[in-house]
């Protein structure tokens, strides 16, 4: 058996974990730059907010109904997610970490116990040992697991449990579970299905595998097998290496020059230098884009991007940085209303694959050294406590948060006081 456990309402939930006022309130968080809803507490649901929903449009309405909205806090969101992960990992020897939200777990080794009463008072224990609540399903397979949290999201929110433990329960289950709400069926393959009369998950499960195969891929006859309890999906104990890490942000206020720009893009890059650096991986190359509002009907639009070469394999943020912003430079023009700027690391391999030059070992030492107290003053002191001049200080670009609540996690001026 599999289980998946899932928070409820995350973001909103997290805001909520260390301000209790907004206990049984509306709340809703925004996405980068304020611009549309991300999450909805389910006060916010019922009152007809919908998921992407446009801040400008509902303003008046948050005024009118006492609506709290908050920006995207990702410091404590990633910090919270920790927490909740490390705290399931008491319960459950094998965990899959899925998303920030959701955790896949191996139920094996707990037949001889009362699976629910296990299941149900670990789900207790996380909720109250964090301050999110979260749901568990259980079956057979990932697919069905997923088919029993949603059923417990929705039918058993007060509980937060719901087991498939048998094939009754199995097909009852998928008869209620319409086919675009199964895992990994999306908008475009619904339509396809409904065209040839399969509407819920049971209509699914029952189709030939190598008719799904034929007329759709191998992912949908896996999905499939896993909707009639045959696992096809395995747990991934260890989070596979990304083979590209990227950042892009929109800038809070559009940008016309090359300076702020370019300050940007270097912050971004120190960042997925930083996560290039926890994969223990080193890039071998850089592709760097820029973008104008496509929304805008009167602005003139340019969308160029470039890709280069690193000399060496590295992870050295200055190096990167330098490289970026030469990249920046060939393909920036004046004359254009810039609404975003992203990076991307690209040849990833790791350190101990890097190919160096006759002549670069002794700079590669130093630059690990360097690197290495860098590191170890940003963990300690905050992020960029120490960084590259290229940065900047003025950061005119960063994305709008005017809703921000504070870091309660991280930063020790923002830790509660309780009197």
């Amino acid at each position: 058996m599999i289980g998946i456990i899932d928070c409820n309402n995350f973001y909103a939930s997290c805001e909520r974990t260390f301000n209790p006022a907004l206990q049984n309130q509306p709340v809703v968080v925004f996405s980068n730059n304020d611009g549309a809803v991300i999450a909805r507490s389910e006060e916010a649901k019922a009152l007809g907010i919908t998921m992407a929903a446009p801040v400008f449009k509902i303003k008046e309405m948050m005024k009118l109904k006492q609506i709290q909205g908050f920006s995207s806090n990702y410091t404590l969101y990633g910090d919270m997610s920790k927490r909740i992960k490390a705290i399931t990992r008491n319960f459950f020897s094998a965990v899959e970490d899925y998303s920030i939200d959701e955790s896949f777990v191996d139920c094996k080794g707990l037949q001889l116990l009362n699976l629910y009463n296990y299941v149900k008072d670990a789900r207790d224990k996380i909720t109250q040992w964090s301050g999110v609540p979260v749901s568990i399903g259980v079956g057979a397979t990932k697919t069905l697991a997923k088919v029993a949290n949603r059923i417990a999201k929705k039918q058993y929110r007060s509980i937060g449990v719901y087991i498939i433990d048998t094939d009754e329960k199995r097909i009852e289950a998928l008869k209620n579970t319409n086919v675009n709400d199964v895992w990994g069926v999306g908008g475009r393959i619904t339509a396809k299905l409904n065209a040839k009369g399969i509407y819920n998950a049971f209509d699914l499960s029952v189709v030939d595998t190598n008719w799904a195969k034929a007329n759709f891929s191998v992912l949908l006859q896996k999905t499939v097998y896993e909707l009639q309890g045959i696992s096809c999906i395995p747990l991934e104990l260890q989070t596979p290496n990304k083979q590209v890490i990227a950042s892009q942000k929109s800038f809070g206020v559009f940008q016309t020059e090359l300076e702020p720009i370019a300050e940007a893009l270097a912050n971004y890059t120190a960042r997925v230098a930083e996560k290039l650096r926890k994969q223990k991986m080193l890039a071998g190359g850089i592709q760097v884009w820029l973008g104008t509002n496509n929304f805008s009907k009167t602005d003139k639009q340019y969308f160029p991007k470039i890709n280069t070469m690193c000399n060496v394999p590295t992870d050295y943020t200055p190096y990167l940085i330098s490289k970026a912003n030469q990249a920046l430079n060939a393909i920036y023009k004046k004359g254009y209303v810039y609404k975003r700027v992203g990076i991307m690391l690209t040849h990833l391999c790791h350190q101990t694959d890097g190919t160096l030059n006759l002549f670069y070992n002794q700079n590669r030492k130093r630059e690990i050294s360097i690197i290495k107290q860098f590191d170890k003053i940003n963990r300690l002191n905050g992020t960029d406590t120490v960084k590259v001049a290229q940065q900047g200080f003025k950061n005119n670009w960063h994305m709008k948060q005017e809703n921000l609540s504070q870091f309660y996690t991280t930063r020790l001026s923002d830790i509660i006081d309780i009197k």
